[in-house]
């Protein structure tokens, strides 16, 4: 087998499922968003021992966009102000199990998974799915091993809030929304120390070196 694919074959490959919120009252930091999204995936490009596969969930208003599910990362387009519009309301729940059921109906081969919540407000609209769901479904998930999900809020509630729809408590954080580029930053350094990592799931995603004063863990 030439030393490439040997190279391949010992790669990790992770799944990341953004679920991203644009609900009306993101358009305050919506260019922030862009660029800080944009260098998300820009930084996890540079890196070499991974394969990742990207899914984009895009929630505000009555709907859910799914812009990529489990696509690889060189088909996965950058936001603009186009594709990025904050509108309506925040139906958390319907975009958490709606994501989950695209990545389960496309079945990818990866290794581990990581699931990315970002958002600025509460659950105010869904149709679909309740908290109940939610919970059942991150609760088997997280079962299963292989996958790591991740919380992070703009209110002073986001630890309840994290913690309340199953997401373990040492990965839910309160992010600022006035340093949104640098919760990116920090969101991408965490994302390759995770990928590269031997480890299977996180349970403390966001190194309290890379967290600064914009993403803020709950005291212990």
């Amino acid at each position: 087998m030439p030393e490439s694919e040997v190279q391949r074959n010992s790669r990790q490959k992770v799944l990341i499922n953004f679920i991203l919120d644009r609900s009306g009252s993101m358009e305050i930091v919506r260019d922030e968003t862009i660029h800080g999204f944009n260098k998300y995936l820009e930084e996890i490009r540079k890196e070499n021992a991974v394969d990742y596969l990207l899914s984009l969930t895009l929630f505000g208003g009555p709907d859910c966009i799914h812009k990529h599910v489990a696509a690889p990362l060189e088909k996965v387009d950058p936001l603009s102000r186009e594709s990025y519009r904050p509108q309506g309301f925040t139906p958390l729940y319907d975009a958490i199990g709606a994501t989950i059921a695209k990545v389960d109906a496309e079945k990818p081969q990866v290794d581990k998974v990581l699931t990315v919540i970002l958002t600025d407000g509460h659950e105010n609209s869904s149709r679909e799915y309740n908290l109940a769901h939610i919970k059942a479904l991150i609760d088997g998930k997280e079962k299963q091993g292989n996958w790591t999900f991740v919380f992070l809020g703009a209110t002073p509630d986001a630890w309840d809030i994290g913690v309340t729809i199953g997401v373990p408590a040492g990965n839910v954080y309160q992010h600022d929304p006035a340093q949104t580029p640098a919760v990116y930053a920090s969101l991408a350094s965490s994302t390759s120390a995770y990928s590269r990592s031997a480890d299977l799931k996180s349970m403390r995603f966001v190194d309290p070196k890379r967290r600064g004063s914009w993403i803020r863990g709950r005291k212990q």
